[in-house]
């Protein structure tokens, strides 16, 4: 199979997870911009094809393809039935600055595509952590049990949350095989909405040249958009991110069920593709019930709650290689100061300096 069969393959199962999404989240976004409906629109479907992905292949393995299809189309006709569509939003009128940082927000994405899609997915992490298991479950038709019991894995993180993997292997099935160069379309169509997001949400809340100059920020940020991180987990734990922020931020200013739906979407999405996406989660619920938003709060808890029990349920304890709690024993207390400022240290005199940009932005 040639990349110029595949990728218009993994494109039309991408495409057929973001109709499935706007089937779905079409009952609670529609105080949104066209922009944000496509961004959640793309998440929510992706969240969904890759739960069903795995329990139709275990099902119905040689037909695990049109059998999800099916699903797809049962759910979008019944969507459609239920409800009729939103009147069309109508075009504002944009100025010349707004459409020159949205060209330049267009040409750092097509730089983008043009990397990521120019040769197979290489990184290490691709290659030792998100690629192998994505890989396995594409090749197998289901999680194995070898991928977090196996020792000789144990340098995969066992622990990491599955999402990605079982992303790629959706895709995968669409492309009809493992193609690494093909699928790594993922990544930028990840960056396109999380761009979207961005341009709908500021230009809702704030204004269209805020919405532009964020876009515009955010495509040019180059240590996240490049090459090496096609295959990994970061392109799409930064979109989950800003999709949580934003759903975080309406739900600080009003209260709607829609906001609460958004908020639990948005948790899930989060948590599902790093274990970072709990914290970031929980710090988020903090805030609201500081602010006595209690439902809000748990909405955005639960998806945690449930997500990790049922990780637990499929594999297990895990040991968690990239946390030592042991820190947080009484006998250790003493040492967590000197760590702290140590750590802090290095954030402004390192990291700060390396990240200035966006750290202005």
């Amino acid at each position: 199979m040639t990349f110029v069969e595949a990728s218009p393959r993994v494109f039309v199962g991408a495409l057929a997870a973001g109709v499935l999404g706007w089937a779905v989240v079409r009952f609670f976004i529609g105080d949104l911009t066209r922009f944000e409906r496509i961004a959640w629109s793309f998440a929510t479907g992706l969240l969904l094809q890759t739960i069903l992905f795995p329990i139709v292949a275990s099902i119905a393995r040689a037909h695990a393809l049109s059998t999800l299809l099916a699903f797809d189309v049962a759910v979008i006709a019944a969507s459609v039935f239920a409800r009729r569509s939103r009147r069309p939003e109508p075009w504002v009128q944009t100025s010349r600055l707004v459409i020159s940082l949205l060209a330049i927000a267009g040409a750092a994405w097509l730089l983008f595509l043009v990397s990521a899609l120019s040769e197979p997915m290489w990184s290490t992490d691709y290659l030792a952590i998100w690629g192998l298991k994505a890989k396995v479950i594409a090749t197998t038709g289901h999680v194995p049990g070898r991928v977090f019991t196996d020792p000789a894995l144990y340098w995969a993180h066992r622990e990491y949350p599955l999402l990605v993997p079982l992303s790629l292997a959706m895709l995968a099935s669409f492309a009809g095989g493992w193609h690494d160069q093909a699928l790594a379309l993922l990544f930028p169509l990840c960056e396109i909405a999380t761009l979207c997001a961005l341009f709908g949400f500021l230009s809702r809340r704030v204004s269209l040249l805020a919405g532009a100059a964020s876009t515009a920020l955010t495509a040019l940020c180059f240590p996240l958009y490049r090459a090496v991180n096609a295959g990994t987990a970061e392109v799409p734990f930064a979109f989950s991110v800003v999709l949580v922020s934003t759903a975080f931020l309406d739900a600080v200013s009003e209260r709607s069920r829609a906001i609460l739906a958004r908020l639990a979407v948005a948790s899930l999405f989060c948590v599902s593709i790093k274990q970072e996406g709990t914290l970031f989660v929980l710090l988020l619920a903090m805030s609201l019930w500081v602010r006595r938003r209690w439902v809000s709060g748990w909405a955005l808890l639960v998806p945690p709650v449930v997500h990790w029990s049922l990780l637990y349920l499929l594999r297990g304890a895990q040991t968690r290689r990239d946390f030592e709690f042991s820190l947080f024993q009484p006998q250790q207390w003493g040492d967590l100061a000197p760590r702290f400022f140590h750590v802090l240290g290095r954030i402004l005199g390192t990291d700060a300096l390396a990240g200035w940009l966006p750290l202005l932005a």
